[in-house]
């Protein structure tokens, strides 16, 4: 019995540890997919603000506007495709932490049962001893 319980304590400290490991990797991927957001969301307003300017250089700045604007494009595009990888592997990160925490639960289960079961063992064995009363009559006739 105390081989189990050592073995279950063992085995609950190694699950606490993986579902606070999988609940910090679940922070660290939406922390990654909320500032690859953020991100995605100011080069769209740089993009959306880069446009020609009326003025004598108009062809030199429709150029540059141009210029920055693809530029700012096709970063658009990466920012997209990094916000995209953050949320899946923020998907896989809740994934796994939920896992974690099915395995903590089910270790738990465990040892509540295991305890279930010594309380009643005691509770058996207390049932099965004599009375006290039948005991000291029968110390008294040994004598």
């Amino acid at each position: 019995m105390a081989r189990d319980a050592r073995r279950l304590g063992r085995m609950l400290r190694v699950r606490a540890l993986q579902l606070d490991l999988a609940r910090a990797d679940q922070a660290r991927a939406l922390d990654q997919a909320s500032s690859a957001a953020q991100l995605a969301a100011r080069i769209e307003a740089l993009r959306q603000d880069v446009a020609p300017q009326a003025g004598a250089a108009q062809g030199i700045s429709l150029f540059a506007a141009a210029h920055y604007r693809d530029r700012l494009s096709r970063s658009q595009v990466e920012a997209q495709r990094r916000v995209a990888a953050a949320n899946q592997q923020l998907t896989q990160a809740r994934e796994a932490a939920g896992h974690a925490k099915r395995d903590h639960n089910v270790i738990e289960k465990l040892i509540a049962r295991e305890l279930d079961a010594q309380a009643a063992a005691v509770r058996k064995a207390l049932e099965d001893a004599p009375h006290p009363k039948s005991l000291a009559r029968s110390l008294l006739k040994a004598r």
